[in-house]
């Protein structure tokens, strides 16, 4: 990509075909008045990325304190009951799926914002706010963070079966079984709840994966804008 800034229309257009002509892309940053923010691109670094790890670490604190009061504190304080080992596996399961929830959530709702003002003004060529605007221009950032956290989540929730708690409880629950000469039958309606749940979140992780490599430069230069929007809103 290559900026292109200035205040003569058809010189910049000049520019720009013969950037377009080397295979790059051109990117119309508007006037001259861009051009010192232009200048100091190269000495940024991850500009468009602050807000997104920012925002990203904070949600995972607010969810991490919640989740440690309510799985750890609380059981510890009333039940007598040492949950302290659920910082390893189980907390961090809880977290990373919620956080990529909010942070993909916030990476929509900034164009039905933009939506609603262009209807308000009643014409969409007038500039968004400024703090508008900058949350637009970090979407990409937002989803591949997002993506980053649904993945931890599928990795999180394939080590569940050999974990020691998991292994625990379901032989604790086979031996109470057979003391007790009782066998608890199988329910129907919970078997099609449970592998309807993991269908649905094996499927939607494929959907979020493809989400996130259609929004790679490489990929996303390769596909025109009907097969961009098609994957974007399914």
């Amino acid at each position: 990509q290559v900026f292109v800034c200035g205040d003569d229309t058809e010189a910049k257009q000049m520019v720009m075909d013969i950037v377009r002509a080397l295979g790059l892309t051109p990117l119309d940053q508007g006037s001259l008045l861009a051009a010192q923010e232009i200048e100091n691109y190269p000495l940024q670094l991850f500009p468009m990325w602050k807000l997104p790890i920012f925002l990203s670490l904070g949600l995972t604190a607010f969810f991490f304190f919640y989740s440690l009061v309510h799985d750890v504190i609380y059981p510890s304080v009333y039940e007598n009951k040492d949950y302290s080992f659920f910082l390893a596996i189980t907390i961090p399961n809880r977290i990373c799926p919620m956080t990529a929830l909010v942070l993909l959530a916030l990476v929509y709702l900034p164009g039905i914002l933009a939506a609603i003002i262009q209807l308000y003004r009643g014409t969409k060529y007038s500039r968004f706010p400024d703090w508008l605007d900058k949350w637009m221009l970090c979407r990409k950032q937002l989803g591949l963070v997002a993506l980053a956290f649904a993945t931890l989540h599928a990795i999180y929730t394939l080590v569940i079966p050999i974990r020691y708690y998991v292994r625990w409880r379901t032989g604790d629950q086979t031996i109470s079984q057979a003391l007790n000469n009782k066998t608890i039958p199988f329910d129907n309606t919970n078997g099609w709840l449970s592998d309807s749940y993991l269908a649905l979140g094996i499927l939607g992780f494929f959907l979020f994966v493809l989400l996130g490599i259609t929004s790679l430069p490489s990929v996303s230069n390769n596909v025109n804008w009907r097969e961009f929007r098609f994957v974007q809103v399914r």
